[in-house]
């Protein structure tokens, strides 16, 4: 069984942590996430090399959060927040789950559009000389 290691999907994602909170942008649909918890442990996770199998094999008999650990990653691919890392990388730390897992709630991937109009405007390249700026696509 191969292992399946997940990078953040730039450009067209960015995150920023706020106090354990992470907030991650998709900017090709002008959707934002809130990752929280075990969530962010996770991403962090993912980030620093792990592979999904390995964080979900952390769970050890409770199967309910191994799989809500391999579902929690299928969402930050499906809303392309994450996408698959060609090659395996070497962990730059170990694991945060490690050290959570046994007070872990299965995470939580949390979404809101309310900006989403904001977001996909492009201030840089919607210029109109008559309409100023920034000129919302009419398509």
């Amino acid at each position: 069984m191969s292992e399946t290691f997940l990078k953040i999907a730039v450009p067209n994602c960015t995150a920023e942590e706020f106090d354990g909170e992470l907030v991650a942008i998709n900017l090709e649909t002008g959707i934002y996430f809130s990752i929280k918890d075990g969530g962010a442990v996770i991403w962090r996770d993912l980030v620093a090399g792990h592979s999904v199998q390995a964080l979900a094999t952390l769970a050890g008999d409770n199967a309910a959060l191994a799989e809500g650990i391999a579902a929690f990653a299928r969402q930050l691919l499906d809303n392309g927040l994450m996408r698959p890392a060609s090659g395996a990388p070497t962990a730059s730390a170990p694991a945060g789950t490690a050290e959570i897992v046994g007070g872990m709630a299965i995470p939580e991937l949390e979404s809101f559009g309310d900006m989403q109009s904001l977001l996909l405007l492009d201030p840089v390249h919607e210029v109109d000389a008559d309409a100023g700026w920034p000129l919302k696509d009419q398509g």
